[in-house]
């Protein structure tokens, strides 16, 4: 999809109606990075076995204790590859 985007905003001799477009083109860019973002962020979710998630069953034991302590459960753990941006 990304790849997708960006030849749409490609910048050839001809006119463009997407890079014209002022403050909607704007709002195209950020629309299309959140979808991008929610589809990486949506893999990631739905295929945590496949990201080798078991390797972090200490974490997993840890959150299960802080979690019990607090007397919050967590409902679903999600584990963000270091590959995405902002995970530790």
């Amino acid at each position: 999809m990304l790849q997708y985007k960006s030849a749409l905003t490609a910048v050839i001799d001809d006119f463009n109606p997407i890079i014209s477009a002022g403050k909607i083109t704007q709002q195209w860019i950020v629309d299309s990075y959140l979808q991008v973002e929610a589809n990486n962020l949506n893999f990631i979710r739905t295929h945590q076995q496949q990201l080798r998630t078991e390797l972090y069953q200490g974490l997993a034991d840890h959150l299960e204790n802080a979690a019990q302590n607090a007397v919050v459960k967590a409902r679903i753990l999600v584990i963000l590859p270091s590959s995405f941006e902002g995970s530790p």
